[in-house]
């Protein structure tokens, strides 16, 4: 079984003209780092790639969950950065790349609309609306070309 966690991106205001990650949006993606951490430790899992969007938000959440979670945890993971991630990307090609370019337990870091269109599409009918720093776990099912809802945890 394949673990999925889709992420959202932390809370980001406009900033000088670029939306970056806010102090609360760095507090948020903390929160989910622990939870995600204290949910790989209990069902005995570990992450094997992280695969982010190039835009600085989501850059940004990667670079917090990634120092939150390396002093959570004692092994490292691989960091790719892919535009197929980005928040303008076409969900009918992020998901089988993401399918057969990975391997193992992958977090990917995104945007709104793009993560729900993600979820959906391996939830066949099920939509769910991410908000900042959210996690949602599904595992894919090999046997029926799908996956199935794990976990949901938003930041409180």
């Amino acid at each position: 079984m394949r673990h999925i966690f889709i992420m959202r991106h932390g809370d980001a205001p406009y900033i000088n003209g670029e939306r970056q990650i806010s102090d609360m949006g760095h507090q948020q993606i903390k929160q989910m780092t622990r939870w995600f951490a204290e949910y790989l430790l209990k069902h005995e899992l570990r992450l094997d790639t992280l695969l982010v969007s190039p835009i600085l938000r989501a850059q940004q959440t990667a670079d917090t969950f990634e120092e939150a979670l390396s002093s959570l945890v004692d092994y490292r993971w691989q960091r790719q950065t892919e535009s197929l991630l980005s928040s303008d990307s076409n969900p009918d090609m992020t998901t089988p790349y993401v399918e057969e370019a990975t391997e193992g337990n992958t977090v990917l870091i995104s945007h709104m609309p793009l993560v729900s269109h993600l979820w959906a599409g391996w939830i066949k009918g099920e939509s769910q609306y991410f908000p900042t720093a959210a996690i949602g776990n599904l595992v894919l099912d090999s046997s029926n070309n799908g996956a199935r809802k794990l976990a949901f945890q938003a930041p409180e």
